[in-house]
């Protein structure tokens, strides 16, 4: 009975060096047929398998796969295996032979085009397999370095180079190609950073794009417009080897190059956008990425605010609807008879996909909204009385405090009458006859103590002297200004005032339509703040009243704390600017 076999034939991803007829599996398929035909075996049907532009050192590659579970699989297909060399297996010294011992050890002998047998019966087996596979690892390497090279030498002489970006044509040119701009597209590209220094968001570019430009057969996406603003390309800086594969476990990964290793070309002839509007771009989303909450220490937390940036509504960004749990949006709407617009806020999600996804469609008042929730805060947060608080709780942790240079000095007199102990109880120790050596090292550390503590005594007479002279009015000029810029920044600075609402509101303000019976309507409002702390309240609608409630929850633990949070507030000022550098609302 003739023996069943199976045909794997790859064509690697760069075969440069190696002779036009071996480069195709055509070719490499023929061969192996050959020497089927030669021994007299049958060619097992539907297991030929290939793998199309495939490197040597992967080992997920769709034909393999295939072949070593038809390898491993209960009922064994064929008996043989017939590939135009080892190489086409894999190269790599490791994987590579634990592939064919796998093969081997299923049953399954390996035959090569040439009419030798892989065979591990013997150390020299193993050896000779080793060598195989290190010189097939060997000439990939360096033929990875000769493609690497060839493409770096390409791209300092100005020739295009693997993808092309938006903006571009590749032509040819003398046996080569160039990139030259594309002057619609190049619009499309300055109009892009345009929007940017503008202060809109990727996402809402790309939406932008596909409205404005969607007969470019392609549609734009948030990455797509990111990476645009990034290319360096647009300032005519094109640059090579960012990246470069590795492969580990048999899987081919994408690694991040040094930028000491990266080629640069300048080619100006290849600049869209102007240095001032590139500039201006990035400034805006750095100052963007200024806006991010963050932990305290200093990690993000969530999305940046756009409205930030671009809203001048001073909820915006921190609304959700209590019925679907969508954002709210801002929402014109024109009254009737006379034709005055007012601003309201509406669920997004009701708008804009309608009464199957949300049924809410009223709409709440910006302004009361916006009075009631100021007002709440200036109430009982950003009060004079509170101010006081958080000027005490600052003084106290002032080393220059009369409290805190008192409280060093008697830790530090403590300490020292301590180590003054132990050196008595050393010298005793010394007298009656214990073991010097020892003793001695213990003396000399504990007088090294002393030395230190009686330095830091120094420097605490010097804190006391000045306690003497140190004055709280600098803490209070400082905090009750903040307590007035804040106390504006709610009324006039909404860019501002978000932040400092973030600052004190742990989640968003959920706002609930309510109606009765009666026909009375009105609007619940909640969130939670720092402390256990809530903001709640109820809009009222037409003869609805409106009510405020106190924002400190009740059988809270300690009952009060947000001196702690308002001086950090504070402190947050001092090291990041709270209130500066954050542009005013646009026009």
């Amino acid at each position: 009975m003739s023996l069943r076999a199976a045909i794997y034939a790859r064509k690697s991803t760069s075969q440069d060096e190696v002779d036009v007829r071996e480069r195709s599996t055509t070719h490499q398929r023929a061969q192996c047929l050959a020497l089927i035909e030669k021994n007299g075996w049958t060619l097992a049907e539907g297991h030929e398998y290939t793998d199309e532009a495939s490197s040597g050192a992967v080992f997920d590659r769709p034909g393999l796969l295939r072949l070593t579970d038809a390898v491993k699989s209960n009922a064994r297909p064929f008996d043989v295996l017939v590939t135009y060399a080892e190489d086409r297996l894999g190269r790599d010294v490791i994987e590579t032979g634990y592939l064919a011992k796998q093969i081997i050890d299923s049953g399954v002998r390996i035959f090569f085009s040439d009419g030798t047998e892989r065979k591990l019966g013997s150390a020299t087996d193993a050896l000779l397999m080793a060598i195989s596979n290190f010189g097939a690892a060997f000439e990939r390497e360096r033929a990875s370095i000769r493609v690497r090279d060839k493409v770096f030498s390409k791209a300092r002489a100005g020739h295009a180079t693997g993808s092309r970006a938006f903006g571009y044509d590749s032509v040819e040119v003398s046996g080569h190609r160039e990139l030259r701009v594309n002057p619609a597209q190049a619009e499309i590209v300055r109009w892009i950073f345009d929007l940017c220094q503008q202060g809109y968001g990727i996402r809402r570019i790309a939406h932008r794009l596909n409205a404005q430009h969607g007969g470019l057969q392609r549609r734009w996406s948030s990455t797509a417009v990111r990476d645009i603003l990034r290319n360096e390309i647009y300032i005519g800086q094109v640059i090579y080897g960012r990246s470069w594969n590795e492969v580990r476990k048999g899987v081919k990964r994408k690694v991040a190059v040094p930028e000491a290793e990266w080629v640069r070309a300048e080619r100006p002839e290849l600049r869209i956008v102007p240095q001032p509007l590139w500039d201006a771009a990035h400034a805006r989303q750095a100052a963007t990425f200024t806006t991010y909450r963050r932990t305290s220490d200093g990690r993000l937390s969530g999305k940046p605010e756009r409205s930030a940036l671009a809203s001048q509504y001073l909820l915006a960004g921190m609304l959700r609807c209590g019925v679907c749990g969508g954002g709210l949006i801002s929402v014109k709407k024109r009254s009737r008879p006379v034709g005055k617009v007012r601003m309201y806020y509406g669920c997004w999600q009701s708008r804009g996909r309608g009464a199957t996804v949300c049924t809410n469609r009223r709409l709440v008042p910006m302004d009361r909204l916006h009075d009631m929730v100021t007002h709440a805060f200036k109430k009982d947060v950003l009060t004079p009385a509170r101010i006081e608080q958080v000027i005490r709780g600052l003084a106290r942790n002032d080393e220059h405090a009369p409290e805190r240079a008192a409280e060093v000095r008697r830790a530090l007199e403590a300490d020292l009458k301590r180590v003054e102990g132990r050196l008595v109880n050393l010298a005793d120790a010394v007298a009656e006859g214990g073991e010097v050596t020892t003793l001695l090292k213990a003396i000399n550390a504990a007088e090294r103590e002393h030395q230190g503590i009686k330095d830091r005594l120094k420097h605490a007479d010097d804190l006391q002297k000045a306690a003497e002279a140190w004055d709280v009015s600098a803490h209070r000029e400082k905090v009750e200004a903040l307590l007035v810029d804040w106390q504006e920044a709610l009324e006039a600075a909404p860019q501002i005032a978000r932040q400092i609402l973030r600052k004190l509101l742990v989640t968003d303000i959920t706002v609930t339509p309510g109606r009765n019976a009666a026909g009375e309507r009105w609007f619940e409002f909640e969130a939670k703040g720092s402390f256990k702390r809530s903001l709640m309240g109820v809009l009222g609608i037409g003869g609805a009243e409106s009510e405020l409630m106190k924002i400190r929850g009740m059988y809270v633990t300690p009952a009060d704390q947000l001196d702690t949070e308002l001086a950090e507030l504070v402190r947050a000022q001092e090291r990041d600017g709270l209130l500066s550098g954050v542009p005013g609302p646009r026009s």
